[in-house]
């Protein structure tokens, strides 16, 4: 029984290490994410979304990976927060979900801080690359 006990200790700190590696690399990829939107260049932000990337907001706005890239990278401002962050992965898809605060525009609208978040990557050779997000930011003016 001891020796059950002591095993599930080092699974479950070794689990919890693996998981503490994992956020880590998410936010970085979130961080790099970010910094290019926040550049507002599209020649940034194109290698970071998959050829299949869609996002959907909160008011039923949904863009392909060409459109999003024409007409909706959000204005940032200041450096994003990814608050209650929670990574998943399996083979070589990770999801996130997180409550982002960031003061942002989309679409010349202000979005709401603070308000869920979930972007999804696939890790590539090259790194990783945005599938899909959904952003429930409400717009507020």
């Amino acid at each position: 029984m001891l020796l059950s006990v002591a095993l599930f200790s080092v699974w479950l700190h070794s689990s919890n290490a693996q998981e503490s590696a994992l956020t880590a690399e998410a936010r970085k990829a979130l961080t790099v994410l970010f910094e290019a939107l926040r550049s507002g260049d599209p020649n940034k932000v194109r290698p970071l979304l998959a050829p299949e990337f869609q996002v959907v907001r909160s008011d039923g706005a949904a863009y392909d990976k060409e459109q999003y890239l024409r007409q909706s990278i959000p204005k940032i401002e200041g450096q994003p927060a990814f608050d209650e962050l929670v990574v998943t992965r399996n083979a070589d898809i990770v999801v996130t979900r997180m409550k982002l605060k960031v003061q942002e525009r989309l679409n010349g609208k202000r979005a709401e801080s603070g308000a869920p978040q979930l972007i999804v990557f696939r890790v590539t050779p090259q790194g990783w690359q945005v599938v899909a997000a959904a952003n429930f930011a409400k717009l507020l003016d």
